[in-house]
């Protein structure tokens, strides 16, 4: 114990004789501690001005100034230092003022043994030692935590930097997106318009279905996936009609033999079979595969009957025969607004699903009665005009989308394009209610 306990501590000895405060200092600094040595009270008092020390030995009896006064006055300099008192004579009242008022950790007999006074020194530097290790180990702690705040704020700014990029990429990743779909679907109606040409398809038939399933579909519960997949299907409904003869295509439906409209109709079979091997298109042709079934069980393929037919087939079916009622493509004739709404009742939970159909008759009239529509010529469009519906060139191009703001350029590139192609073009916009 005694053999390490004075490293890096400092003790003051004070005594008026020489040959005690050597001894003092040889025993001491043996044990590693830093000594100071004073010849009297006030010699102390003037170490400790510059001195900080960790223990204060003292003698009781000095001329001039007693230990009791010197470890008084010590203590007001130094209130954290040990005070040990070393007393040759039995002065009881001395010892007790110098325990009162220089508040001594101790005090030994003289002549001391130096085991007993090394003893003293650890137990009284205990404390001091603790509390050193304490400090040492705050000090530590809070250099750890400042590096480890700044190792934080590092990680914080890197994670932040990362978090930018991350969110770069992910808006570079969704413009990609947004710009393949915008094509995808752009492709859909060029190609939707390229089928539209051969004779008995009415042009622009497959778009206006489309729109009516994409303002149809929320009202009865499409929506999603599912409803994309069948405004896809309506733009492709004519793709199984590839392979059909001329005759077929511009004979009204209900004019076919028996044998050939049950051939016709095996029109969204042949369309399921195309798109089975792309992806992006296998739940539209899953759609027009059931384009036919009926609600009352009596279609085909399959004979599904009611909520067992795919959504999506019963809202394609009521609104492209909407469509192609008004084109005469079903009946000998091309029906009114009104007959073609009054086919969609009078086949309500016959031929179409019910909530379907009602749903559809009211959003045509919603849209009937909404704002007015009109056809002009390129020369009659004005900047600020908005196209009511997709404008095609009659060539298998679609030139602009419905709902397209026209400005002064756009009206003279279609201006260029019709001059070009040595066709007038008309434009159905939205009349202004203003």
């Amino acid at each position: 114990m005694a053999e390490v306990i004075g490293t890096g501590f400092s003790v003051l000895a004070v005594d008026d004789e020489p040959n005690i405060v050597s001894a003092l200092r040889r025993t001491l600094r043996s044990r590693g501690f830093t000594v100071h040595i004073a010849l009297g009270g006030a010699e102390g008092l003037q170490v400790l001005e510059t001195q900080p020390v960790d223990a204060i030995i003292s003698d009781m009896r000095m001329p001039e100034m007693t230990g009791a006064q010197f470890l008084q006055a010590a203590r007001r300099k130094m209130p954290e230092a040990v005070r040990i008192l070393l007393t040759g004579y039995s002065d009881i009242t001395s010892t007790i003022e110098a325990v009162n008022n220089g508040e001594i950790f101790r005090y030994l007999s003289k002549p001391w043994d130096d085991d007993v006074l090394l003893s003293v020194l650890h137990d009284g530097l205990e404390r001091k030692r603790l509390a050193r290790e304490r400090d040492q180990l705050l000090a530590l702690t809070k250099e750890q935590n400042a590096q480890l705040a700044a190792h934080a704020e590092q990680l914080e700014q890197k994670v932040q930097e990362r978090t930018k990029d991350l969110q770069k990429a992910t808006d570079d990743v969704k413009a990609a997106h947004a710009r393949i779909s915008a094509d995808f679907q752009g492709t859909l109606k060029v190609l939707s318009t390229i089928l539209e040409q051969r004779p008995g398809l009415t042009g622009g038939c497959a778009r206006r279905v489309a729109d009516h399933v994409k303002n149809l579909g929320p009202r009865v519960g499409l929506c999603g996936e599912e409803l994309q997949d069948t405004i896809y299907a309506a733009l492709l409904e004519d793709l199984g009609k590839l392979t059909f003869s001329e005759k077929w295509l511009t004979t009204p439906l209900h004019a076919l033999t028996g044998r050939e409209r049950d051939e016709f109709m095996k029109h969204p079979l042949n369309a399921d079979s195309y798109l089975m091997s792309l992806q992006s298109l296998r739940g539209a042709g899953r759609v027009l595969r059931c384009l036919y079934e009926r609600w009352d069980g009596k279609g085909m393929p399959a004979n599904l009957k009611g909520d067992a037919i795919p959504l999506g087939s019963r809202v394609l079916r009521a609104a492209s025969e909407y469509e192609r009622l008004r084109a005469g493509s079903i009946e000998t004739r091309a029906f009114s607004h009104q007959d073609a709404c009054n086919w969609l009742k009078n086949g309500s939970d016959t031929r179409f699903d019910p909530k379907v159909s009602q749903a559809l008759v009211a959003l045509l009239n919603e849209e009937s009665s909404a704002v007015p529509t009109r056809k002009l010529p390129v020369s009659g469009l004005k900047a600020g005009m908005v196209l009511a519906q997709d404008l095609t060139a009659g060539i298998g191009v679609l030139l602009l989308s419905k709902d397209h703001l026209l400005d002064d350029t756009m009206i003279r590139r279609l201006d260029s394009f019709q001059r070009r192609v040595g066709k007038d073009i008309e434009v159905t916009v939205y009349r202004s209610t203003t």
